[in-house]
């Protein structure tokens, strides 16, 4: 079965989105409240390494979705 564009579309900007997330990792602790948050709750290290974390997740999801192992709920 075909994958759908709009599919492959969704699965390439999450990853994209990701990526830049995880290239500006500082300005996202710094200039973000989320990211001050995080700072302030568990200190720099940790922070920065929760922000990786949910960039490669988000990395990894949109690669799947893009590639059609993980398929989007149909109703």
């Amino acid at each position: 079965m075909p994958i759908p564009q709009h599919q492959i579309l969704m699965g390439v900007g999450i990853a994209s989105i990701c990526l830049t997330g995880l290239a500006r990792y500082r300005w996202l602790m710094t200039r973000t409240h989320k990211g001050q948050t995080l700072v302030n709750c568990f200190g720099e290290t940790t922070a920065r390494n929760v922000i990786w974390l949910l960039c490669l997740l988000g990395m990894t999801f949109g690669s799947l979705l893009a590639s059609g192992i993980v398929r989007p709920i149909a109703w």
